[in-house]
């Protein structure tokens, strides 16, 4: 079993979204990962967003209203201060029974502050502390209070800045009497309307959320979630698998829920029909395939005929010969003897032949112990009268013998030879029929090349070599100097009907009958061929181990 490389030999693929129940996140997707996330904090960031453009927006009317204010507050002092200066004298008691210092935190009232040359300010007349003086701290600044008075004098216009603002006193005739500092007592009423709405905002804000949320749920979340269930059972081969659709959706998802529906109702009805189609098809190609393996066993049986014919009508001859002689009365004891061991010889030589064919037919698979001498010897048998009649020379190779010297393959000695290489288990009759399948297409191959023209003149000839593989198995190498085939061809040399051979000559079942046969029996088949330079096909079969027995 192979494994994803991403997700390695011990993960599993992520199930399908709401794979364990119908509901919400708890039965489906976390909320780190579903959508319910990612929606609620959007409507949160979203209301938080206008709450604070809106506490801006506050803020920055009260910040103006307050500047209003505070100029107004101003002028409003500096009104009773101008009103209290009698000439170039200040009323002291008009000044301290003003109702409006309540709007004020402190002030400080002088009258012409001149800056000395260190620095520092000087009043030459009245310097009254209305309001503050018990509250200022230690490290008050008075010496900037009085700068900014006598700037307000000079400028005879309102002067401020984050320490407060002065403001000039002018007399009856226009005169500048001197200035008043002061500072705004705090405004609530425009910075508390913030404070004020926060927590209904907040209320507000979870009822926004939660009541989205909801209907969210129940208009977009389920659906989608549904949608998303029946998605992974279809994707795991339940074709049956439906969305559920609400009574009365009429919008966008209820419209996607139902083409779901109907592409999955469509592809359960194509997955039927296809499967009616491929059981069609694959009975079609069975019979094709036993109509085109009886074509080929009737064309081998058929190409066979010859060399058979010939195997039996030598012998024949020399018996009806023989038998004419032993017809004759005054034929010598001698004479007798020889042609009654010639008409012995040749039945025997019938019987091989005979017995090859028998050994080849096809039957019931018998595994048993078995050396590859006898099924070769027969596949050789066979196809000895064509190769012989085509000039095609056969050549046996052992690896076992010192250099590799050709064999003749019809000589007993050479069998006898072949039959020290380990014995295997498996039917003889089908390593036989897989042996001459190849033999015979190296034939086909030489001949066509030859009436092409591909093969040239004093080319053709067939080898076999035996020897072992590196497990100790046996190999047996079928090679030929014929045409050859290129790249393309080769892929698709061992595929079921492929055949390069004109119609009617080929069933194309000959190279894939033998990689059957070699795969039944534990081996395999490699396939090499370069084009023009013949065709190569090496059978490795394991040896059959003591004690194994027959599956």
């Amino acid at each position: 079993m192979t494994s994803d490389p991403e997700q390695g030999p011990d993960r599993q693929p992520p199930a399908p979204y709401g794979a364990g129940g119908a509901g919400g996140a708890q039965a489906g997707l976390p909320w780190r990962r579903s959508i319910r996330g990612p929606i609620a904090a959007a409507v949160i960031l979203a209301n938080l967003v206008s709450f604070a453009v809106l506490a801006v927006i506050n803020e920055s009317a009260a910040r103006s209203d307050r500047e209003m204010i505070a100029y107004d507050y101003s002028l409003q002092l500096s009104d009773h201060l101008d009103d209290v200066v009698d000439g170039l004298r200040l009323r002291p008691d008009a000044v301290m029974g003003w109702n409006g210092w309540r709007y004020f935190e402190d002030v400080i009232v002088a009258q012409a502050p001149e800056e000395l040359p260190d620095g520092t300010f000087d009043v030459a007349g009245v310097y009254l502390n209305p309001l503050g003086r018990a509250q200022r701290p230690a490290d008050f600044q008075e010496n900037e209070a009085l700068r900014m008075m006598a700037l307000a004098v000079e400028r005879r216009e309102l002067v401020s800045n984050s320490f407060g603002a002065a403001a000039p006193v002018l007399t009856t005739s226009g005169a500048a009497w001197g200035a008043a500092w002061f500072r705004i007592a705090p405004i609530e009423f425009a910075a508390s309307r913030t404070r004020t709405i926060l927590p209904g905002f907040l209320l507000v804000l979870a009822g926004v959320t939660l009541s989205t949320l909801v209907l969210l749920r129940r208009t977009v979340l389920d659906p989608v979630a549904g949608l998303a269930r029946a998605a992974g059972r279809l994707e795991a081969g339940d074709l049956s698998a439906r969305a559920k659709a609400r009574d009365r959706q009429e919008d966008e998802l209820g419209g996607l829920v139902r083409t779901f529906n109907a592409m999955a109702a469509r592809l359960e009805r194509y997955n039927r029909d296809l499967e009616v189609a491929v059981q069609d098809a694959t009975e079609r190609v069975r019979s094709a395939e036993a109509a085109a393996m009886t074509q080929r066993r009737l064309a081998a049986t058929g190409e066979l005929a010859a060399g058979i014919a010939h195997e039996l009508n030598n012998p024949l001859g020399g018996l009806a010969n023989a038998v004419e002689a032993l017809k004759r009365e005054d034929l010598p004891a001698t004479r007798r003897h020889e042609y009654l061991e010639l008409v012995s010889g040749g039945l025997q030589r019938m019987g091989e032949t005979v017995g090859r064919l028998l050994r080849l037919s096809p039957r019931e698979a018998t595994l048993e112990e078995i050396r590859v001498d006898r099924p070769l010897a027969d596949a050789l048998g066979l196809i000895r009268h064509r190769a012989e009649g085509l000039g095609v020379p056969l050549e046996l190779r052992l690896e076992l013998s010192a250099g590799m010297e050709p064999l003749d393959p019809f000589l007993p000695a050479s069998m006898e030879r072949v039959r020290g290489l380990p014995v295997l288990r498996g039917a003889a009759n089908e390593l036989g029929q897989a042996f001459l399948n190849l033999l015979v297409n190296s034939l086909d191959a030489i001949e066509g090349g030859r009436g092409s023209g591909s093969v040239p003149a004093g080319r053709g000839r067939i080898s076999v070599d035996l020897g072992l593989t590196e497990e100790g198995g046996v190999r047996l190498v079928f090679e030929d100097d014929g045409p050859g085939v290129g790249a393309e061809v080769l892929e698709r040399a061992a595929d079921p009907f492929f055949t390069t051979k004109e119609q009617g000559k080929g069933t194309g079942l000959g190279l894939a009958m033998v990689h059957n046969v070699v795969a039944a029996h534990g081996g395999r088949v490699l396939v090499s061929s370069v084009e023009g330079e013949g065709f190569r096909v090496a059978i490795e079969l394991p040896v059959h181990r003591p004690g194994e027995q027959a599956t």
